[in-house]
């Protein structure tokens, strides 16, 4: 079997750990920063995620709000803590394997 490529050779390809670590912090937040290493971390964030959804929920039961559910709210605030937590746990591994992530007006740029 023949591969066809573009690029240079000897071209290293992206470790596929930092992406893993961010998408597992997104779905659960805190998981990629315990596959970070970075246990008090990783209770924070889930901490802070189950807090949003038990605090948030009783005041969404207990308080009324006419036109508006706070429902929403607790699902947008979860979602931004989830999105926040998958962030950082993408760029700590990044930084691991001693990569960054630099963002410009013009777009994203991965430095080595």
């Amino acid at each position: 079997m023949v591969a066809l490529g573009v690029g240079g050779l000897g071209r290293q390809e992206p470790n596929p750990i930092p992406l893993i670590h961010g998408i597992a912090s997104l779905a659960v937040p805190g998981l990629g920063q315990y596959l970070n290493g970075e246990y008090s971390k990783a209770l924070v964030h889930f901490g802070v995620a189950v807090g949003i959804g038990v605090v948030g929920g009783y005041l969404a039961w207990v308080l009324p709000t006419p036109g508006f559910s706070l429902y929403w709210g607790v699902g947008l605030a979860y979602t931004a803590w989830a999105l926040y937590s998958g962030w950082d746990a993408y760029t700590v591994a990044l930084r691991r394997e001693g990569l960054s992530l630099k963002v410009s007006p013009t777009g994203f740029a991965l430095n080595f």
